[in-house]
């Protein structure tokens, strides 16, 4: 249900009137949402402040790298660094017993059977 202003002002007005609501709960609820804007006021503040120092960082670090040539990396590697982006993945959100076991099966039977073995873990 979506209520124009007019029409949500009229229905908390009659919710008070009929003493289904108290004016408390309702400056409660502003006060909560005044918290609430303060408090993303805050992080927001925080966030900006930590941007400009990345910027200012990503920057020189362009300005460094700027002259170095970077290898394409054959379609082999490629393949490797994925496969292991996906075991990393799967194996973060295990439980430690789990973990231990999927490593074991890594060295034993190779990273594919790590990964299936990984991924029919975090199903069950």
């Amino acid at each position: 249900m979506k209520l124009d202003q007019r029409q949500a002002h009229y229905v908390l007005e009659a919710l008070v009137a009929r003493r289904k609501v108290a004016v408390r709960h309702i400056r409660e609820i502003l006060k909560e949402r005044d918290r609430e804007i303060a408090a993303l006021r805050r992080r927001l503040g925080e966030l900006e402040s930590l941007g400009a120092g990345l910027a200012a960082g990503a920057a020189a670090r362009a300005a460094q790298t700027a002259g170095r040539v970077r290898r394409r990396l054959s379609p082999r590697v490629r393949a490797l660094r994925r496969q292991q982006g996906q075991y990393m993945g799967l194996v973060r959100r295990l439980e430690a017993r789990e973990k231990a076991r999927v490593s074991a099966v890594r060295e034993k039977k190779g990273l594919s059977a790590a990964i299936k073995l990984a991924s029919r873990l975090r199903r069950s």
